[in-house]
């Protein structure tokens, strides 16, 4: 069967799950268009007005996928225990149900990683049903699309881009490469050893540190600027959901841009280690898996000494960043670090988001260069200023 996965929302952080899951099986996964004018434009036809951004990008992919044989769209409730995603991803099934394209049937199927292993297996089962698959072929795909996904965040965590991680899967995903059960290093500083240069035969990119040319503000054109150069940039941390930081045209292109002007780090280069150490402060555990990583990532950003800012990333009517962004928003004034959130909507403009960019790595050069040149005499400009 030829299988459409829609290339938003869900696909940004468990693609290398679902594709090697249904390769193993025997089935095609087949993706729609990176979004385009066209597509949102049909999302916003399609999806309800009082959903985020990402779920109306969501109904106009759904709309694209038309030469398939079914859409899956699977029910995301829980990826850990003690945790549930946000209510909104748990009802996409239903919600978005109406943007399907006519006679094209919708694939689902619950994992819910709360209620343990052996629940999710026999979710899986039951889909495997659905291709004529038992339950032996079933649980062989699961350790493959487990054993992928370990790998591709391995890459993510030693440096390679989204888009360079997406390639080098597909590369070793190929039908007749296909091979369940393949050692895996699990250690990091393996991963980190290898870089970008570890996948030679698949060509999977360049290290984040020689990327080629970039444009510097002020320039004209694009120049080629050596490492000595890059390194006297600005280091940005971006924090924000991965629909929302590696879908291009939504965002206005902005990973690129800073890319451009910063060094740019992004949360799936910390490990899950470093975030559950950074979750330890709280009064109380946070209930959403996705607010726990983008709470921890962006918490060991601001208390990093070599990270000069943090940029906050967020989609409007986002209930669950509506609370992670005010708790980093306390910790980055706790730690006098730079710290601004950029709010994306279908009516957000390009003007706007660059003149806020620009602003924003200009505070970033001042302070770099001329903060030790604040007399200390005076009110202080902290968050305990009122209390004195």
């Amino acid at each position: 069967m030829r299988i459409g996965f829609p290339r938003a929302m869900l696909f940004f952080e468990y693609y290398p799950f679902w594709l090697a899951f249904f390769q193993a099986l025997g089935e095609e996964l087949v993706t729609s268009p990176p979004t385009h004018k066209k597509i949102m434009e049909a999302g916003l036809k399609r999806a309800s007005d009082d959903t985020c951004l990402p779920i109306k990008l969501l109904a106009g992919h759904l709309q694209s996928l038309t030469a398939v044989d079914a859409v899956f769209l699977p029910r995301m409730v829980s990826t850990e225990r003690k945790t549930y995603l946000c209510p909104k991803i748990l009802g996409l099934p239903e919600s978005v149900h109406q943007a399907l394209p006519k006679d094209v049937p919708l694939l689902t199927v619950d994992v819910n990683w709360r209620e343990g292993r052996r629940q999710v297996e026999q979710s899986l089962i039951g889909l495997g049903r659905r291709f004529g698959k038992g339950p032996r072929q079933v649980k062989e795909a699961l350790a493959a699309a487990q054993h992928w996904e370990e790998a591709f965040r391995a890459w993510r965590l030693a440096g390679l881009d989204f888009e360079e991680s997406v390639n080098h899967l597909e590369q070793q995903l190929k039908p007749t490469g296909l091979r369940v059960g393949l050692p895996l290093r699990h250690s990091r500083d393996q991963a980190a050893a290898k870089g970008a240069a570890t996948a030679s035969p698949c060509a999977i990119g360049r290290s984040q540190t020689d990327r080629g040319a970039h444009s510097r503000r002020g320039q004209a054109g694009w120049s080629a600027l050596t490492s000595a150069n890059k390194d006297a940039w600005p280091v940005i941390a971006l924090v924000g959901h991965p629909y929302l930081t590696y879908e291009a045209y939504a965002n206005l292109n902005i990973l690129a841009r800073l890319k451009s002007q910063a060094q740019v780090r992004v949360m799936e280069q910390v490990d899950q280690h470093e975030i559950a150490t950074q979750l330890k402060g709280l009064n109380k555990p946070l209930f959403w898996s996705q607010a726990k990583r983008l709470f921890g990532a962006g918490r060991s950003f601001v208390t990093d000494p070599g990270v000069d800012g943090l940029i906050y990333l967020s989609c409007f009517a986002c209930g669950t960043d509506s609370m992670t962004q005010d708790l980093l928003a306390r910790q980055a004034r706790l730690n006098h670090k730079p710290y601004m959130v950029i709010t994306l909507d279908e009516h957000s403009g390009e003007a706007g988001l660059i003149t806020r960019l620009e602003a924003f790595l200009d505070m970033l050069e001042r302070r770099r260069g001329r903060e030790a040149y604040v007399s200390a005499h005076g009110q202080r400009l902290d968050c305990y200023s009122n209390l004195m």
